[in-house]
């Protein structure tokens, strides 16, 4: 509907006030002209006609205004003057208190309920009973004559119900359409709440898993810290024996690889759930940044004795990407892959690049993630999990990966190899254009170095 704007905000009733200012401008400037050219038709002055039909000019001027302008509690103000004035002509012209001048007070009080506040409101109720009681007491007490101008009674009548039926009109459709947007801006209140308390429930809920994150960090960081701190301490004691030394530092390296892994995705992940950081693209060869991630990863799988396999099928292309996101999410599927496998098992990372999109997928033997448990593996969820080999993990690192693949548009999923084997997969489509990243997205920035 024109009165009413989409900027209005809900809960506010002094907007809601103006609003119904408008309105009651609008429809009050119709009533006096529609009555104007009625009372012409029965019969009446032809200066009450005239009164009524100027008058209604002064109502649609302040519709105009209100709605282009503003000034919305100075011209109702005046506007209700002029309405007042209106029935005391009406009076003297319409029959007085046999006249239907009366329905149009009714309005007013109307009027005065819902547009003015404090004072303003007693003042112009006052006013109203006022003129209404002096105009009755004047007519009956003799103060004043009123001429009669209907022809007929049944003029008279059809005064009476016309002027009934539009001010009741009236009177119904401004109630109805303030009580209608009050309801509306009171739904729209209730749904803001219920999204409030919705995003209070999510913040709760952050709120307790980072408070689990950080207890789980402080135990599983606290014994290899302090387990490395006193061997180191022990090996400059010289306490071990050469072949004792090299057992020694294997474990400290293992340990130490465990360390970095945890401090590098909690940092990814602070830094994802801050927003902060630039999208930073690099044209590269999809074959060689495949290669180069599997490179890394090698070290930490021949400590288990496991061969990583590599397997392209398309041809390779050189795209722009974010090379640095990436590497985040494959290494975690590919240090995934590692610590669930057994020794020496193989683990496949295979590229598959069509016409239309390139997809990642990390396969790995071992045990099977059961169904129920693959629809929770990218929810944020603290905890604590151990490998093959009883490595450490935390749970952290696809849920981050999850948030990065999704900010870069990218599809981050797993399913099952024939029951036989899990699969991970990266994919991103090739139609799109990769560079408005940069315009509508905020990557994230990886703290870590190549390992």
């Amino acid at each position: 509907m024109i009165f009413f704007r989409s900027v209005d905000q809900a809960g506010n009733l002094y907007q809601l006030q103006n609003r119904m200012s408008e309105i009651f401008a609008f429809l009050a400037g119709f009533l006096m002209l529609f009555l104007g050219v009625s009372d012409y038709f029965l019969g009446l002055n032809q200066f009450i006609v005239l009164v009524k039909i100027v008058l209604a000019l002064p109502f649609v001027i302040g519709y105009y205004i209100m709605r282009k302008k503003g000034y919305h509690a100075p011209i109702m103000h005046v506007l209700t003057f002029i309405g007042y004035l209106t029935i005391i002509l009406n009076y003297f012209h319409n029959e007085g208190y046999m006249g239907p001048s009366l329905y149009a007070f009714f309005i007013f009080v109307v009027v005065t309920a819902i547009f003015f506040d404090g004072w303003q409101k007693g003042f112009w109720l006052l006013f109203g009973f006022t003129i209404v009681s002096l105009l009755f007491f004047g007519e009956i007490s003799q103060w004043f004559t009123v001429v009669p101008h209907y022809q007929s009674l049944e003029n008279l009548f059809w005064d009476h119900w016309i002027t009934l039926l539009w001010t009741g009109l009236f009177s119904f459709l401004g109630i109805h359409l303030f009580i209608k947007n009050y309801s509306n801006q009171n739904r729209l209140l209730i749904e803001i709440q219920e999204e409030k308390n919705r995003a209070l429930e999510k913040l709760e809920e952050l709120n307790s898993k980072k408070n689990q994150l950080l207890a789980l960090l402080s135990h599983d960081l606290k014994n290899p810290v302090g387990t490395l701190s006193a061997t180191l301490e022990l090996v400059d004691r010289g306490a071990f024996e050469k072949e004792e030394l090299e057992n020694v530092l294997n474990d400290l390296k293992g340990q130490s690889f465990h360390l970095s892994k945890v401090l590098n995705n909690t940092l990814n992940w602070v830094i994802s759930e801050m927003e902060e950081g630039e999208v930073v693209l690099e044209k590269v060869s999809v074959f060689e940044l495949t290669k180069e991630i599997g490179l890394t990863m090698e070290v930490q799988a021949q400590r288990k004795n496991q061969l990583i396999h590599y397997h392209f099928i398309g041809e390779d292309q050189q795209v722009d990407l974010e090379v640095n996101e990436i590497k985040i999410i494959l290494k975690n599927l590919l240090d995934n892959a590692i610590k669930f496998s057994p020794l020496k098992a193989t683990i496949e990372i295979k590229l598959i690049i069509s016409p239309t999109d390139f997809r990642w997928e990390v396969k790995n033997e071992g045990q099977v993630i059961p169904e129920h448990v693959s629809h929770e593996l990218f929810e944020f969820k603290v905890k604590s999990t151990r490998g093959t080999q009883l490595e450490k993990g935390t749970g952290l690192g696809l849920p981050l990966c999850k948030k990065i693949a999704d900010k870069l548009e990218m599809t981050l999923g797993f399913e099952s190899s024939d029951g036989q084997a899990n699969v991970f997969f990266l994919s991103r489509k090739l139609q799109q254009n990769l560079n408005s990243n940069q315009d509508n997205l905020k990557a994230f920035r990886t703290l870590s170095s190549d390992n």
